[in-house]
């Protein structure tokens, strides 16, 4: 028999987070203007103190935790990858998704910003909704590039700088995958147990997010007003344009690269989607994935080994996503963000994809987003606003995701048409 607890089960997190949202937002606009009462200002304060509180407690994850995927990023990638002509093939397709991913979010980031433009009441709003304004360091690009070579990793750590660290855990990584998976593989197994931990920090941080989005919205929303809420519906709004713009990417790989009838390919889509829209859980979809390449005419030995591979190492939808976030970051702070830095924030975002296999992306967005924002000298406050905006368009990039690996299958599989011929020939 059910208990009640079984019956009330607790809505998912991202519920949760939008009614923290709601909640702040909401309490935030109804008190009094700082200044006007002692009760209110007391109230401003404690939940700014909550709001930073939580926010403390998801970056102090972060450096280990992106040690610990970059490190293992390229002992992980070999080892799906496999030595089979049908993964060889998978894993060169999916880098040249991942190298389109990257370009859709250069050419047209830029256009949205310009056609939609970050008006200046909102990036006050969105920078008072990490935690408070902050001032960004702006060195010379000598010191900027002399500072990425750290002369002492463990100095580089505790100062708390992301691009030395970064630098090392991606050259010990390649490191680790040169000497082999025996000599690696107790030093691996350790970075791995490093990594499982921080997730499960996390997750226990993550649990508390509704609360925390409620005090960093309250304060932001007294400051700012009805510009905190233009401004998160402004981020969306252009985000999930530049996550359809893929997501039609993805048909035009399936029909260009992959051979496939674009009528087809969008009927046999459809059920993915539509479970991809409500799960937001690319692996939940595998199953409907399977189904729907099948439809489309991939052959069976090509999509079970294809599919799975996708959606363990590619998330399309992410390296597009550091390139908006960085652009749009940038924006809001005053910072430069030149074409090399936007790709250089796509390429990280790919990696650290790549070096998460098998989490869930709601549990690596902290992880995965932060270093994309280093790279463009983003404050790391800036993660509250992605937390904030990030339910609405998950929905739409799972969709994406999906599409995409099902897409990168009928290329692996392009020459089904003239197989098919040949075995027919052949009876």
């Amino acid at each position: 028999m059910a208990t009640l607890r079984d019956r009330l089960k607790m809505p998912p997190l991202a519920v949760r987070i939008v009614l923290g949202l709601a909640i702040g937002a909401a309490a935030g606009l109804a008190l009094p203007d700082a200044g006007t009462a002692r009760w209110s200002d007391a109230l401003v304060t404690a939940a700014g103190v909550i709001g930073k509180l939580w926010l403390a407690a998801l970056q102090m994850t972060i450096l280990p935790l992106v040690f610990a995927l970059l490190s293992t990023v390229f002992v992980h990638s070999a080892d799906l990858a496999g030595t089979t002509g049908i993964a060889r093939r998978t894993v060169v397709t999916l880098a040249a998704l991942y190298a389109l991913a990257i370009a859709v979010g250069v050419i047209f980031t830029p256009i949205l910003l310009g056609l939609f433009p970050v008006t200046a009441d909102i990036a006050a709003a969105l920078r008072n909704a990490g935690g408070g304004p902050v001032e960004v360091a702006r060195l010379p690009a000598e010191a900027m590039i002399l500072g990425i070579v750290p002369t002492n990793i463990v100095s580089a750590a505790a100062g708390g700088s992301l691009l030395p660290v970064m630098l090392f855990a991606l050259v010990f990584g390649a490191a680790l995958a040169r000497i082999g998976r025996d000599r690696s593989a107790g030093i691996v197994s350790v970075l791995d147990g490093l990594a499982g931990a921080m997730f499960v920090i996390v997750g226990w941080v993550l649990a508390l997010a509704p609360v925390g989005v409620a005090g960093l919205v309250l304060v932001a929303a007294n400051a700012s007003g009805a510009d905190l809420l233009f401004g998160l519906a402004h981020y969306v709004a252009l985000y999930v344009a530049l996550i359809l713009v893929l997501t039609a990417c993805a048909y035009a790989v399936a029909v260009v690269g992959g051979k496939a009838r674009l009528g087809q390919f969008a009927a046999a889509m459809l059920p993915t989607q539509a479970v991809a829209f409500g799960t937001q859980s690319s692996l939940a979809c595998l199953p409907l994935a399977l189904g729907s390449a099948r439809r489309i005419g991939v052959r069976e030995q090509v999509a079970d080994v294809a599919l799975p591979l996708a959606v363990a190492l590619m998330r399309a939808s992410s390296p597009a996503f550091a390139v908006f976030a960085g652009a749009y970051g940038a924006t809001v702070y005053g910072l430069p963000h030149g074409v090399a830095l936007l790709v250089a924030a796509g390429v990280l975002k790919m990696l650290l994809e790549i070096g998460s296999v098998g989490i869930p992306a709601q549990a690596t967005l902290v992880a995965t987003a932060a270093p994309p924002l280093a790279v463009l000298g983003i404050p790391i406050e800036f993660l509250a606003v992605i937390i904030l905006a990030e339910t609405v368009p998950d929905m739409f990039k799972t969709v994406c995701n999906v599409t995409m690996d099902v897409a990168a299958a009928t290329v692996v599989d392009r020459d089904r048409p003239a197989q098919a011929a040949r075995n027919l020939s052949e009876n």
